[in-house]
């Protein structure tokens, strides 16, 4: 009995060992298995490398010091950029430090070039461009003409400028109308492919111009344009008519000083 008693006391001493073994293999994969999956979730990226960081800062007026809404900020070479907000401001993320070049264009202004070294602690750039006069003077003298003919017409008229198309949230100008006007894209009855708006309670098929021409497949064209990218939409009739006019439209019209042809409704 002796000896039967010994035997199970070295077999169960045995067995506790091993599950010990046991226990800490498996917790020492569980930690192993954690680091890795650390390790995957935020990269390496080795001695000595800095994260990239973001250039903020402001557009304004060089002479007036007014900040300029719809400014295009990027990096020089690149379609890399940032819209300015309402208050001229910018964000270019993803920036490492060193040499950095950046554009600027804006609609009544001389193109600028800014070149200058970055890192994590610059400050918010000031970029001040220069006035065109002729151009600044012509843009007022064709918009007061543009809000004269919208006056003139009889049916409701609903006008978009610059500071509204830059600032809206919407991906295309076809989502900023729909949004703005109240009205909402459907497919036109009958026709496959094509898209009319919803206007009191019932599909229509909005006229297109863009830069006063018409276009075809109007709807599924202002679709292609972001909002960012038309500098004035006016809306006729709750969508029934649309009419987009483009930035190098309006500088061309401000040089000549056009006259909108009238319209008729």
């Amino acid at each position: 009995m002796i000896n039967t008693r010994n035997d199970l006391g070295t077999r169960g001493s045995k067995n506790l060992t091993g599950l010990a073994i046991g226990l800490t293999i498996a917790v020492a994969a569980l930690v192993l298995l954690a680091r890795v999956g650390h390790a995957q979730g935020v990269p390496d990226r080795g001695p000595g490398v800095v994260e990239p960081f973001e250039v903020v800062g402001t557009v304004t007026d060089d002479e007036s010091g007014t900040a300029l809404a719809g400014a295009w900020v990027s990096l020089s070479g690149s379609e890399w950029g940032s819209i300015t907000d309402d208050r001229g401001r910018f964000r270019i993320p993803d920036i490492t430090a060193g040499p950095l070049a950046l554009s600027v264009q804006q609609l009544g202004y001389e193109a600028l070039t800014w070149e200058g070294n970055v890192s994590a602690d610059t400050g918010p750039l000031d970029l001040r461009v220069q006035p065109e006069p002729v151009v600044l003077e012509g843009l007022r003298v064709v918009t007061d003409r543009f809000r004269s003919r919208r006056n003139a017409v009889a049916t409701s008229v609903r006008a978009y400028d610059l500071q509204d198309l830059t600032t809206t949230s919407q991906r295309t100008a076809l989502e900023f109308v729909t949004l703005r006007s109240g009205a909402w894209a459907v497919r036109c009855a009958g026709r496959r492919g094509d898209t009319c708006l919803y206007v009191r309670g019932r599909a229509v098929e909005p006229v297109v111009y863009i830069d006063e021409a018409p276009v075809m497949g109007g709807l599924e064209y202002l679709d292609s344009f972001a909002p960012h990218e038309l500098y004035m939409v006016e809306v006729y009739g709750g969508g029934r008519h649309i009419r987009a006019y483009t930035p190098r439209f309006m500088e061309r019209a401000a040089k000549q000083r056009l006259s909108p042809i009238a319209l008729f409704f």
